[in-house]
């Protein structure tokens, strides 16, 4: 009697820590991040991949003079590392703050188009590419 208690205790552990490991995985979100997923229309942007810093200041002039930087795309990704990627638009004098990071980096300091979702100051980026 005592051993088939045992076995029981035991086989009831097991199915316990199976069903613990599936209903973990099982409430694991799938599909895009949050991110990702922004609501409201798809629309394409136009500007410079900029820096926030430089953005603010309309210009790479000031900062790439005090730092001895010799090239804006050069400016970009230096100061990307502080005040992250942004899409400038010089026209309209509006910065857009970008989701992502990791793509706009193959663009510093470059005229793009930028397509995505707009969320206030914003853009959730679906595609950049270089602008013609």
């Amino acid at each position: 009697m005592k051993k088939t208690s045992a076995v029981f205790a035991i086989m009831s552990m097991v199915l316990g820590f199976a069903l613990t490991g599936f209903a973990v995985q099982h409430d694991q979100p799938s599909g895009p991040s949050p991110k990702a997923a922004a609501k409201g229309p798809v629309k394409t942007f136009t500007g410079e991949i900029s820096d926030g810093q430089c953005a603010k200041n309309g210009s790479h002039e000031a900062v790439m003079k005090k730092a001895s930087v010799n090239n804006a795309a050069n400016c970009t990704k230096g100061c990307a590392r502080k005040f992250e990627y942004v899409l400038f638009d010089a026209a309209a004098k509006k910065i857009y703050r970008l989701d992502n990071q990791e793509t706009p980096s193959k663009f510093p300091a470059q005229k793009v188009k930028v397509t995505g979702n707009l969320d206030g100051d914003t853009i959730h980026v679906l595609k950049i590419e270089a602008a013609k």
